[in-house]
Order: structure tokens, then C-alpha cells, then sequence
């Protein structure tokens, strides 16, 4: 885990120092309400941090393009009233490459739609009383996504903002086969991260 951390850290360094010439920066945090789509689960109960580093720059009056280096926390959760021990709840941890376009309607509302390929540090499976599952019995999640977005952004003055996005796979999260796995062929090959992101930002 640590080596993930030094990556992540030199990524943010880097991409600092190319870009603060001719863009500008800033730093975001905040939370993730996630749902896999084809595991059985329903519901944006999974809540997870999301954070790192963005840098922009405008276009014209109306036109900005902005990336993002996120560590990102994403998964499902069953519902607290959920009695079904054969379900399998997922926590994935990311890096996230967001790279959006932003169309500025006001000077203080904007919208943004974008892609984001992410990289896959850690993940697992476990039932909701906590048990975790043999990751060799289930459908291996893949390395590597892409995610596609839709949202906006309310600035509360020239430093803070508010940003909501909504966020959904554009493939598969898994990929492999597995011989003992309690849900279809179908759903092994079509589960995707489905979530809602609620970010604060602050820009230098």
C-alpha cells in the first residue's frame, strides 16, 4: 500500500510543476455514494472518501478543461434492513484520472461532462455480517476502467466550490472466470460502479 501512496504523491508533484505556468490548480475532496450494478444490491448505501489534486485552465469565456488525480474509495453495501446472508457486498479502492470539459451557463454555476480512467489498488468481497470471501471464487476485478460522468459545479466565491457528479462504468468492473460464484453468467460479466460524488474544492 505504501508504494501506491508514493506513486500517488509523485503524480500530484508532477503534474504541479508541468502545469502551474499555464494552469491552474487546486485541491478537492470529498464523498462517494456507490452501488455496483449486477450484484444483487440496491441502493447507494456504500459511502467512501475521494480526493486528490486538479488543474485547469479556460478556454474562452464559456469553455474550461480540467483533470483530476483522485484516490477514490467505491463499492456497494447492503441495506441496514438487508437479511440475506448470501450477498456479497464490494469495496474497491482507485486512482482516478478524470478529465473533464466545463461549460461555464453562470459565472457561478458550471457543467461538466467527462471520462475517467482509473487503475484498481485494492479490492474485496464480503458478506454483510463482515466475512471476508476467497477472492479465487469469484469473477477477478479488472486492473484497469473507465468511468463516464455528468454534473455540476456551484462556486460559493473565487476559492471554494461544490461539485456534484454523477458517475457510471463503461464496461464491466470484473473479468475471468471462476467455477463457484452465487450469482449468473450474466451478472459475473456486467457488473458496473454506479455512484454520485459530492466534492468541496478550493483553487490556489
Amino acid at each position: 500500500m505504501k508504494k501506491y501512496i508514493v506513486v500517488f504523491a509523485f503524480l500530484i508533484s508532477f503534474s504541479y510543476n508541468v502545469f502551474s505556468q499555464e494552469f491552474k490548480a487546486g485541491l478537492t475532496g470529498g464523498l462517494i455514494a456507490s452501488q455496483v450494478d449486477g450484484d444483487r444490491i440496491s441502493g447507494f448505501y456504500k459511502a467512501g472518501f475521494s480526493g486528490g489534486l486538479f488543474v485547469y485552465r479556460d478556454y474562452g469565456k464559456l469553455s474550461r478543461f480540467q483533470a483530476e488525480i483522485l484516490y477514490s474509495m467505491k463499492g456497494s453495501k447492503t441495506s441496514p434492513k438487508s437479511t440475506d446472508p448470501d450477498l456479497r457486498q464490494v469495496s474497491t479502492t482507485n486512482i482516478d484520472i478524470s478529465l473533464n470539459y466545463i461549460y461555464k451557463l453562470f459565472e457561478t454555476l458550471h457543467f461538466r461532462i467527462g471520462l475517467t480512467p482509473n487503475v484498481l489498488l485494492t479490492s474485496k468481497e464480503y458478506t454483510p455480517t463482515g466475512i471476508e470471501q476467497n477472492p479465487n471464487e469469484a469473477p477477478k476485478f479488472r486492473k484497469f476502467g473507465i468511468i463516464g460522468l455528468a454534473g455540476m459545479t456551484y462556486y460559493f466565491n473565487e476559492k471554494f466550490s461544490l461539485t456534484w457528479s454523477y458517475n457510471y462504468s463503461l464496461y464491466s468492473i470484473r473479468d475471468g472466470d471462476a467455477e463457484i460464484y452465487e450469482i449468473s453468467l450474466k451478472e459475473q460479466y456486467n457488473q458496473r460502479h454506479n455512484y454520485m460524488s459530492f466534492m468541496l474544492g478550493y483553487r490556489f
